[in-house]
């Protein structure tokens, strides 16, 4: 290859990218150390019964696992992008860029601070626990994510909704 780029190297792992990096005459490699780390999460593993198998990934941590970025950056030259252009409301970046980056991210101030429809909202869910031995779900917090999406859809139906859970049980309890 010419040019071998990855986006998001943060998360992907040394040995998947070694092929294509033996193979490019340049290399640019893109990612942010305080992102997401590589990770088994999405890959599944079945047990005896065919069934998916969440306990082998409770025994994993992230920090298991180096990443391309890992491996590369102290050997490459790096530079730090200072721009967050890609929100859509400046709180969805504010944390992290205090916390993370020093508040040395430039952003973008949202044209309304308070808006119900853009940014994060907190949902408290009273009671809401993790059934860690059992069902591994959080049923109480199912309920109120499936409440919140039925709510929105009836208020909007011509919007799409899109909801992420950590877990292929919690999804199904959603669903």
């Amino acid at each position: 290859f010419d040019l071998v780029i990855f986006d998001e190297a943060s998360q992907i792992f040394t040995e998947d990218a070694g092929v294509a990096m033996y193979r490019g005459e340049q290399i640019v490699i893109a990612g942010d150390s305080k992102q997401m780390p590589p990770t088994n999460f999405f890959r599944t593993t079945e047990n005896d019964c065919g069934e998916y198998d969440e306990d082998e990934e409770e025994n994993v941590s992230s920090a298991d696992f180096s990443s391309v970025l890992d491996e590369c950056g102290p050997i490459f030259p790096m530079s730090m992008l200072r721009w967050h252009y890609r929100s859509k409301h400046e709180s969805l970046i504010a944390f992290s860029n205090h916390q993370f980056y020093n508040s040395k991210l430039v952003t973008f101030p949202s044209a309304m601070q308070k808006c119900d429809h853009l940014g994060i909202q907190v949902e408290y869910v009273e009671n809401g626990i993790y059934e860690r031995g059992g069902k591994k779900i959080n049923h109480i917090e199912a309920c109120r994510v499936a409440e919140i999406v039925i709510r929105n859809f009836m208020q909007c139906p011509k919007k799409s909704i899109g909801v992420v859970a950590f877990s292929q049980a919690q999804m199904i309890a959603i669903q």
